[in-house]
């Protein structure tokens, strides 16, 4: 599976390449979602990582009554970063074929 490049981000990591793409699931009743992160080497032939436990709340659920926006989770490069790093320190094999690695955040 290769990620698509106009549906996707580019980011680079400690001189590697990758490809991201951040999805969201439908709000549960709370008003709360979960974020599903992909990521794979840009070149697309190699393993994926499937990023788990991500939520965040709809901003405009609550609006104009925001306190604070620690609860609006918003994917950053940076964040993306590291959880690229955090996942390759787990086990994840970047750069060869096989199965999907799972992370749980």
């Amino acid at each position: 599976m290769t990620l698509p490049r106009k549906k996707s981000r580019l980011i680079e990591v400690d001189a590697v390449r990758y490809r991201y793409v951040v999805s969201k699931s439908g709000a549960g009743d709370d008003g709360h979602f979960t974020l599903n992160l992909t990521i794979q080497l840009e070149s697309g032939d190699a393993s994926v990582l499937k990023v788990e436990g991500l939520r965040s709340r709809d901003y405009w659920l609550d609006f104009p009554h925001i306190e604070s926006s620690d609860k609006y989770l918003n994917m950053k490069p940076g964040q993306v970063a590291a959880i690229i790093r955090r996942a390759l320190a787990q086990g994840w094999c970047s750069q060869k074929s096989g199965a999907p690695f799972s992370l749980q955040m």
